[in-house]
C-alpha cells in the first residue's frame, strides 16, 4: 500500500511510505508506474491501493533520482562507533592549554575518522570526515582555520594517512588523498591552502560547476553521483543546495553514515534559498527510501544545541559543556522535511523560524516575509555618536525586551538640515566624555528595519534625553544601508553569552607617535534578560595583535563593522563590563579564520543601562 497526501497547487507530491519492509503490499515511490504518478499529481481519482492521509512524513519532488546501488554483501568494513562526548572548548580560551589539542580525532572504525576543530581556535568547531578505501582517502571539509601555525590540519591528516598505511602495509604513494567539501563556506574550506600543491593530493573546487565536474553530476541538482573508494566502499553524492549553492550530502554504503554538512545538524539550520532547500530535503528523503538505504547515523558539521530540548548555545560560543550528541536520525530528517513542506504549502508570508528538540529551522532574513508595515509604532530613542567625517554618525537603538522596542540595531547615517550650523558634535573624537541621544517623532521601527523608512526628523540632545539631557537642535537623519546590526531580543532565551561579548564598529584610524591606533565603538551583545546595554570606546594597536594574516590585511580586518569579540576570562556580567578602569584587555575575534587575538585599551564607557527595560543607568 502507498499512503499519499497530494497538496494541490504546491508543485510537490508527498508520500508517506510504510517503514516496515515486511508489511504486505508496500510500494516504494520508485516503483510507481507513470499512470499512478499522474493520477497522484492530477487526481481527483486515486489508484485503489493509494490511501490519502495528512500530514505526510516523506516528500518527493517532481524530479526522479538516478539509480544508486550499494555493493553486495561481504563488506570487510567494520561498524562505526561514536564517542559519548567531544572536547568542547574552554571557559577561558586564552588559558595556556585551552587550544590543545587543536583537533579532537576519533576513529569510528579502522577506516573512518572524525576530526573536530578546537572551539578555542575557532568557535565554529567544524567536524571533518576522513574515509579510506584501498587506494583513495576522501577528506570531507578542511576546517575553519587558514594557517598551519594555528591549526596544521594538513599535517594532522597526513599523520593519520601514514599510520593507516603502516597498518595496511602500504606506501604513502599508494594512497591518493582527495579533499572535497560539504559546501562552500569559509569554516569548511579555510584549510584548503594547506593541501594545495601537496603530493598525492587533489583539492576539489567549491563552485557548483567544479563539484559537478569532479563527481560527474551532469544534471545538478537532480541526479545522484557515485564516487568509488574501492569495490566495497561506494559513496552516493547527493546535491542538496539550499544552505549554500554547492551543498552536497554523502552517503557511505560501507558504514551507513549520511554526512549532511550544515544542512542537517544538531543546531541552527540556516537556509540561504528556501525553495532550493525544500526540494533538496525532499529529494534526499526520496533517494533514501527509493534506494532502500540503511542509514545508521546522520552526521552534520557542527553541534550548537544544548542537552535541553529546543535550547541552543549562542552563536559564537567557545565553550559548550552540555552540548547535544552529534549523530541524528532519519526521524529528525523527516521532521525537517515535514516542516519545510508545511511552510512551503502555507506560503511565503507564513515562513518562520521553527524550534525542534534537536534543531532550529532558521531561514535567512531574505527568505522570510518582511515585518508588518507600520508595526512597532512608538517613540524610539537612539544613542548617536560622531564618526571622523563631518556630519557622519553611528547610531544605536535603545532597546527593551518587549515590543515595540525589542530590537538591538545600529546603523550609519548622515545628518542634514540642522537648525544649528555647524551641527554641535565634537570634531576631536579621541575621547568623547559624553553621549548624544535623539528623540524622533512617533514612527514604525519595522519600517526602518524593512527599508521603508529612509530618513526621519528628530531632536538632538547632549546626554540622555530621558534623564535630563540638554537639547541642542533639530536634525534630519539620513539612514545608510545596509543596517549594521539587527538582532531581535527574545525574552525566553536562557543560555547566556559566555564570556563577555561585544560587537565593534569602526570610528577612525590615527597615527600617534608613529604607531597606528584604530578607534572602535563596542556595542555589548544583549541575550538573556535582564542583561545590560553598553557602548564603549576602545583603541587597538595592530602591533599588539597575534594573527595569521599580514599587517596590511589586519588593519582592514579590524576596521570591518560588526566584528564580534569575546573577552576570555571575563564573565558576561554587568560588574565585569568594559569601563575605563578595565585598562588593557585581551579580546578574541570570533569566527575568524586567521585566529586573531588583540589587546584593546578601553578609552571610556559612553553609556550603560540595565535591562530588561534599559532605563536605569548601570552606575546607579
Amino acid at each position: 500500500m502507498v499512503i499519499a497526501d497530494v497538496a494541490a497547487g504546491t508543485g510537490f507530491m508527498t508520500l508517506q511510505l510504510a517503514r516496515h519492509v515486511g508489511q504486505k503490499g508496500i510500494v516504494f515511490a520508485s516503483e510507481l508506474q507513470p499512470r499512478m504518478l499522474n493520477a497522484l499529481l492530477n487526481g481527483p481519482d486515486l489508484p485503489p491501493n493509494v490511501v490519502p492521509v495528512h500530514p505526510a512524513i516523506v516528500s518527493i519532488s517532481a524530479h526522479q533520482n538516478d539509480q544508486f546501488v550499494c555493493p553486495g554483501s561481504g563488506s570487510s568494513y567494520l561498524p562505526v562507533t561514536l564517542p559519548a562526548s567531544w572536547i568542547n572548548g574552554s571557559a577561558n580560551c586564552l588559558d595556556q592549554d585551552a587550544q590543545q589539542p587543536d583537533l579532537d580525532i576519533f576513529p569510528m572504525n579502522n577506516d573512518t575518522y572524525i576530526l573536530r576543530e578546537n572551539k578555542c581556535i575557532n568557535y565554529e568547531a567544524p567536524f571533518i570526515y576522513l574515509l579510506f578505501g584501498n587506494n583513495i582517502a576522501l577528506l570531507i571539509d578542511s576546517g575553519a582555520t587558514v594557517s598551519l601555525v594555528s591549526l596544521p590540519i594538513q599535517q594532522r591528516v597526513e599523520q593519520i594517512i601514514l599510520n593507516w598505511c603502516i597498518i595496511h602495509k602500504k606506501q604513502r604513494q599508494d594512497i591518493k588523498l582527495v579533499v572535497a567539501h560539504t559546501h562552500n563556506h569559509l569554516d569548511h574550506v579555510a584549510g584548503d591552502t594547506q593541501f594545495q600543491n601537496q603530493p598525492y593530493t587533489t583539492v576539489v573546487g567549491t563552485s557548483v560547476n567544479e563539484v559537478s565536474q569532479f563527481f560527474q553530476l551532469d544534471n545538478w541538482p537532480n541526479n545522484i553521483g557515485t564516487y568509488t573508494l574501492d569495490d566495497q566502499r561506494h559513496l552516493a553524492i547527493i546535491p542538496i543546495p539550499g544552505h549554500e549553492n554547492s551543498s552536497i550530502a554523502i552517503y557511505d554504503c560501507a558504514t551507513g553514515i549520511l554526512i549532511t554538512g550544515d544542512t542537517l545538524l544538531p543546531g541552527r539550520l540556516y537556509i540561504q534559498d528556501f525553495s532550493d532547500n525544500v526540494e533538496s530535503i525532499s529529494r534526499l528523503v526520496n533517494f533514501i527510501e527509493s534506494s532502500r538505504l540503511n542509514v545508521t547515523s546522520i552526521l552534520g558539521a557542527h553541534i550548537e544545541m544544548t542537552q535541553e530540548n529546543k535550547v541552543d548555545y549562542p552563536l559564537g560560543s567557545t565553550y559548550q559543556p552540555n552540548e547535544r550528541q552529534l549523530n541524528m536520525s532519519l526521524e529528525q530528517l523527516y521532521q525537517l522535511n515535514n516542516e519545510l513542506q508545511q511552510q512551503w504549502k502555507d506560503g511565503f508570508n507564513q515562513r518562520h523560524k521553527a524550534y525542534y528538540d534537536t534543531f532550529i529551522v532558521d531561514p535567512n532574513s531574505s527568505q522570510l516575509p518582511p515585518l508588518p508595515f507600520d508595526g512597532r509604532m512608538s517613540v524610539h530613542g537612539f544613542v548617536l555618536l560622531p564618526l571622523d567625517t563631518p556630519n557622519s554618525v553611528w547610531i544605536s537603538h535603545k532597546p527593551m525586551f518587549t515590543t515595540p522596542h525589542d530590537f538591538q540595531l545600529s546603523f550609519h547615517a548622515i545628518i542634514t538640515n540642522s537648525t544649528v550650523d555647524p551641527v554641535p558634535l565634537p570634531t576631536n573624537i579621541t575621547r568623547l566624555n559624553s553621549q548624544w541621544t535623539i528623540q524622533p517623532d512617533k514612527w514604525s521601527l519595522n519600517n526602518l528595519i524593512n527599508g521603508n523608512l529612509t530618513s526621519f526628523r528628530t531632536k538632538l540632545y547632549k546626554g540622555n534625553f530621558e534623564q535630563g539631557g540638554t537639547y541642542l537642535c533639530d536634525v534630519t537623519i539620513n539612514i545608510i544601508r545596509p543596517l549594521l546590526t539587527v538582532v531581535q531580543l527574545n525574552a525566553s532565551e536562557i543560555q547566556p553569552y559566555q564570556p563577555l561579548r561585544y560587537s565593534s564598529y569602526f570610528l577612525s584610524n590615527l597615527i600617534v607617535d608613529k604607531r597606528t591606533q584604530i578607534h572602535l565603538y563596542l556595542l555589548h551583545q544583549i541575550r538573556v534578560q535582564p542583561d545590560f546595554d553598553a557602548i564603549t570606546h576602545v583603541t587597538i594597536d595592530p602591533a599588539n595583535c597575534t594573527t595569521d594574516i599580514s599587517s596590511s590585511q589586519l588593519n582592514n580586518l579590524l576596521e570591518q563593522n560588526g566584528n564580534e569579540w569575546a573577552f576570555p576570562g571575563i564573565d558576561n556580567d554587568i560588574g565585569d563590563r568594559l569601563t575605563r578602569a578595565s585598562g588593557l584587555v585581551s579580546a578574541q575575534l570570533l569566527g575568524d579564520i586567521y585566529s586573531t587575538i588583540c589587546e584593546m585599551k578601553v578609552v571610556e564607557e559612553i553609556q550603560c543601562t540595565i535591562g530588561p527595560d534599559f532605563y536605569e543607568d548601570c552606575s546607579v
